[in-house]
């Protein structure tokens, strides 16, 4: 079983859906659980036949909506439980020991918390076979602020799908359709709008101070969040039209629309969005925060920034726009890097291989007296 709070958008969700839908089903016989809500996902889910189970818990005091959750995971037998961030690590871990359930995952997928988050899973993670993080540097902090030692830990780095984010030929339909003019120099960024990425702000001011030099550079946000109304007033401030796409789920069309890409963020775990970046030949310029930096290898497979620098943000684009030498080598060696080590075929198979690993251990018996009476 899989559970989260909302099958949504966010890359955790992606994480987890990819998961579900990709994990080997000769072997696993896999359910999703939502504590909260569907979420835009679960149309999917179900489409592949993956049974999914939402429990309508509508805040943080609804607990007793999870009261039944024990109970479910004991009706579907469940050998392992794979919990997806804070609520459903906390809640996963203490209902699905109460079930009896021999494996259970908690997945970490954020680059800070809250003290009472860190206080939670101080006190929760013996609970738990397993702690995945999605880089080192995640492993890092959680082993620096919550103390948890190393043996519990194991780093799963994200994966993009190759085929979904691949070169494509609407690259000129896409920028008509957001009235972008043939010659503009687009810099695209993907993500969240929110306080806990920040630097979206950063990044529309060094592209005004780029636009006296480039004027026909333009600014392409894609994604939402409660800073986006301030974001538009800055880009009004400035004088600069930048187009606000809102969320899309055409991100890979919209990647290749644009010439660079930017991740200004000032906190990251580990960056989906430079993987799909790079999986369409963007050259990307990101600050050099969390897991970045173990994908992007600076001046070889991308550029890195400090966090907050907006001066330095406002020089790399300055370079890539005015030495495409150097941006089409970082763009291929990038595509080339991310289909080597990022893709989702590989982190399913590093996940499966973790699964039989603890399962073995656990509940290796149960599992082969189980495969015999199929193969019978």
């Amino acid at each position: 079983m899989q559970m989260t709070d909302v099958t949504g958008r966010g890359g955790a969700e992606k994480a987890l859906v990819d998961l579900a839908l990709r994990l080997d089903r000769s072997r696993y016989n896999v359910s999703v659980c939502a504590t909260r809500s569907a979420g835009n996902y679960q149309p999917m889910l179900e489409a592949a036949g993956v049974q999914t189970f939402v429990l309508d818990r509508r805040s943080r005091w609804q607990t007793y909506k999870l009261i039944g959750l024990a109970r479910l995971m004991r009706r579907q037998r469940v050998h392992i439980l794979h919990t997806h961030l804070f609520g459903s690590n906390t809640w996963g871990r203490i209902l699905g020991k109460l079930a009896g359930v021999p494996v259970i995952i908690a997945h970490e997928h954020w680059s800070s918390k809250s003290q009472r988050e860190v206080w939670v899973d101080r006190l929760l993670y013996r609970l738990s076979d397993r702690i995945l993080v999605p880089s080192e540097a995640s492993k890092r902090m959680v082993m620096e602020v919550e103390g948890i030692p190393d043996r519990c830990l194991h780093v799963i780095y994200n994966g993009i799908d190759r085929a979904q984010f691949a070169p494509r030929r609407d690259r000129a339909e896409t920028r008509s359709e957001l009235g972008i003019s043939d010659g503009t120099q687009v810099i695209g960024t993907v993500g969240r709008l929110s306080a806990e990425k920040g630097g979206v702000d950063l990044l529309i001011k060094a592209v005004a101070c780029l636009r006296n030099e480039h004027p026909q550079a333009r600014l392409v946000i894609v994604g939402d969040g409660p800073l986006r109304a301030g974001l538009e007033e800055v880009a009004a401030r400035l004088g600069e039209d930048v187009i606000f796409t809102g969320t899309r789920t055409d991100v890979a069309r919209l990647l290749n629309a644009m010439d660079v890409f930017v991740l200004p963020s000032l906190h990251e775990a580990f960056p989906i969005a430079i993987l799909e970046a790079m999986a369409v030949r963007l050259p990307v310029v990101a600050t050099r925060v969390g897991g970045v930096p173990e994908v992007i290898q600076d001046g070889t497979t991308g550029l890195l920034v400090p966090p907050n620098d907006e001066e330095a943000l406002h020089q790399a684009l300055r370079r890539l726009l005015t030495e495409p030498k150097l941006a089409d080598s970082l763009a291929q060696a990038g595509q080339k890097h991310v289909y080597e080590h990022f893709t989702i075929d590989k982190m399913v198979q590093n996940v499966e291989h973790l699964y039989e690993k603890l399962a073995q251990r656990k509940i290796g018996k149960e599992i082969s007296i189980a495969r015999e009476l199929v193969r019978r």
